[in-house]
């Protein structure tokens, strides 16, 4: 048997296997720190996003706070919201081109700043509406839900 050689097949020695089950165990051993580390990496950066913005908000808020230490911004405000006038000062009222006085309604005023919600109705506003939304089967919408805008609210 000079003229032939074998092929032997590699079989699978026991140090082979014990070094494969080593890095499988290796593996699912660091699995859940990586994962908890990518995760808290994520957590981080959202946490860094919030933060600006809020910095965002404090430095609005602060310049809306300046505005409001300006006394004349103050009484142009009053003027604009409550109808102020200075001692002296004659106040008109303009009617429409139509010669007719404004209609005014029950309705609440916009007294939200841009952005903001308006108040919630009254309880018992909530209880009506759902009272008359299960009676009639359609739902009812509330006009002072949605978000209110002053159109002289500080920009």
């Amino acid at each position: 048997m000079k003229g032939k050689t074998k092929f032997r097949r590699p079989s699978i020695n026991g140090r082979l296997v014990i070094m494969l089950s080593a890095f499988i165990v290796l593996i699912l051993m660091l699995a859940s720190p990586i994962r908890d580390l990518v995760a808290q990496r994520a957590r981080i950066e959202a946490l860094k996003i919030q933060v600006q913005q809020s910095e965002k908000q404090v430095e609005l808020l602060r310049e809306v706070q300046a505005k409001w230490n300006d006394p004349n911004f103050v009484a142009a405000q009053a003027r604009a919201r409550l109808h102020y006038v200075m001692p002296g000062e004659i106040v008109f009222s303009v009617i429409g081109l139509d010669g007719q006085p404004e209609v005014i309604t029950n309705a609440q005023p916009a007294t939200a700043w841009a952005g903001e919600p308006a108040p919630p109705a009254p309880w018992y506003k909530n209880l009506y509406n759902s009272w008359l939304e299960a009676d009639s089967g359609e739902e009812i919408i509330n006009e002072n839900q949605t978000t209110a805008i002053r159109p002289n609210a500080p920009k």
